[in-house]
């Protein structure tokens, strides 16, 4: 494993693939996270979330693990917030498949599947009833919405809010479709919270990729604060838990050693990260939660101004 100086100062905290933008919002806010003494404990704990088995039977951490799979429910929550913004046209399978980056078979075998698993309710348009509208429901959002739901309880954490955000969020399906549909409306314009973190990214193409990264970041962190990790790094321990085999576990582990990443011991009780790679992880994991906490405060400020108006 590498060793690498981060540079001294405010500027030093943000890893070289997004330093270039660090004016730009989200990451001077990100930076004022990064420096919060108790940052490590707060992404222990978002790790931590992220590696809960689901509540139901069906596999969501692997379907939903995935990038392109992600970003096709992701596009979906887009399109359905700009329609009744009134625009952007309606969110229909069509309508996807032009937007999505995913082949429309594809999309459209992703729809089905999310159709019977109750993530996907479709209903004829009122101005069209020949037309479908796609609309996500809340086990959509919940389940797009876990990891940024988690970062901005982590941001609450760091930098306590006058009043709670995420608790508010989480039980509200338009306040959350739309806070998730301006992050994607952000993730258009111009990627600057995902694409530039590239071991980040190669993670989430994998099945269960990110997941997996989640719990051994998680065990790293919990070895930092001296408790015990929250699961053993086996293989088998890991393949049950996400559902998917051992050698693709092997694979995903593989990977990022041969990436120089991190490297887990063979019994899955101790792992060992680059400086580079935890740089990485911790630059965009701080634009997560400022991202997600700048649309939070958006989007009340914007509830209370309808609300003034409406009295």
């Amino acid at each position: 494993m590498d060793d690498v100086s981060r540079p001294a100062g405010r500027s030093g905290l943000l890893h070289p693939a997004i330093a270039a933008h660090a004016d730009r919002m989200p990451w001077p806010y990100a930076v004022e996270l990064i420096g919060c003494g108790s940052f490590r404990d707060a992404l222990l704990r978002y790790c931590t979330a992220m590696i809960e088995p689901p509540a139901m039977t069906w596999p969501a951490n692997k379907f939903f693990g995935q990038k392109s799979r992600y970003l096709v429910a992701f596009a979906l929550i887009g399109l359905d917030a700009r329609w009744r913004r009134r625009e952007g046209e309606a969110p229909t399978l069509a309508a996807l498949q032009r937007t999505a980056p995913a082949s429309a078979r594809q999309i459209a075998g992703l729809v089905n599947t999310l159709k019977l698993g109750g993530y996907i309710v479709a209903s004829a348009l009122p101005e069209d009833r020949r037309a479908i509208r796609l609309s996500p429901s809340m086990r959509l959002l919940q389940e797009v919405g876990r990891s940024p739901l988690a970062f901005l309880e982590a941001s609450e954490r760091l930098d306590p809010p006058p009043s709670p955000l995420a608790d508010r969020l989480g039980g509200d399906d338009i306040g959350m479709a739309n806070w998730l549909g301006a992050s994607y409306d952000l993730f258009v314009q111009g990627d600057l919270y995902f694409a530039p973190f590239s071991n980040v990214v190669e993670f989430t193409g994998q099945d269960c990729g990110y997941p997996v990264l989640s719990a051994v970041l998680a065990g790293y962190y919990a070895g930092l604060a001296g408790i015990a990790a929250p699961v053993l790094l086996s293989y088998g321990v890991l393949a049950d838990r996400f559902r998917v085999s051992r050698q693709h576990i092997g694979n995903i582990l593989g990977n990022a050693e041969r990436r120089g990443c991190f490297v887990v011991d063979r019994g899955g009780r101790s792992v060992t990260v680059s400086a580079d790679f935890l740089w990485e992880f911790e630059s965009w994991a701080a634009g997560q939660m400022a991202l997600y906490r700048r649309l939070a405060e958006g989007a009340k400020d914007t509830t209370q101004r309808n609300a003034s108006h409406a009295g």
